[in-house]
């Protein structure tokens, strides 16, 4: 295992333990050691984490960066999954920061390139998200709205949206009596 793999290993295994702090250490080396292998689609996936890490610590303009650089490197490699992935962390971090509308914009951008990809269970989580954000701004039909159109993301032979569609009906029924 080269040195930078045994780095971002150990960045992920402290992520996974909450150790935020050695996850960063851990991850800034590893994006160092794969930059002196000259491993550009790594750089890209550990910027994409330690841009994670860096929203889990607060550190919002660290985290914009990684993020951004991981979008960067991304989309000139024609990783459209790696930078729809990135963009939809990158609006995790606006989201954190505080930024509620270039949040809610970057979580549709990342959402309609993963249905774009076919990526229907990613799409769906990233609608999700966006609808929760909507919810904690008191934005109550958006929020409805926008986790619909994350149910229409998936494919339409999918059980889960079946009974996902089903349960957005119910309010619905009992509102109308039944109907």
């Amino acid at each position: 295992m080269s040195n930078w793999r045994k780095l971002y290993k150990a960045g992920i295994d402290h992520y996974r333990a909450g150790r935020y702090a050695e996850a960063a250490q851990s991850l800034e080396e590893a994006k160092a050691a794969a930059e002196r292998a000259g491993e550009r689609r790594h750089v890209a996936e550990v910027l994409n984490d330690l841009g994670v890490v860096r929203r889990e610590l607060g550190e919002w303009d660290a985290a914009l960066q990684a993020l951004e650089e991981a979008c960067t490197l991304f989309s000139e490699m024609g990783d459209a999954r790696g930078h729809a992935q990135a963009k939809g962390n990158l609006a995790s971090v606006y989201e954190g920061r505080g930024d509620y509308a270039i949040a809610a914009e970057t979580y549709r951008t990342a959402a309609r390139m993963l249905e774009a990809l076919g990526e229907s269970d990613l799409a769906t989580y990233t609608w999700q998200a966006l609808s929760r954000l909507h919810l904690s701004q008191k934005q109550w039909l958006s929020a409805i709205a926008t986790y619909e159109e994350g149910i229409e993301a998936l494919p339409n032979s999918s059980l889960k949206k079946r009974l996902l569609q089903r349960l957005m009906q119910l309010p619905g029924r009992w509102l109308l009596g039944g109907k």
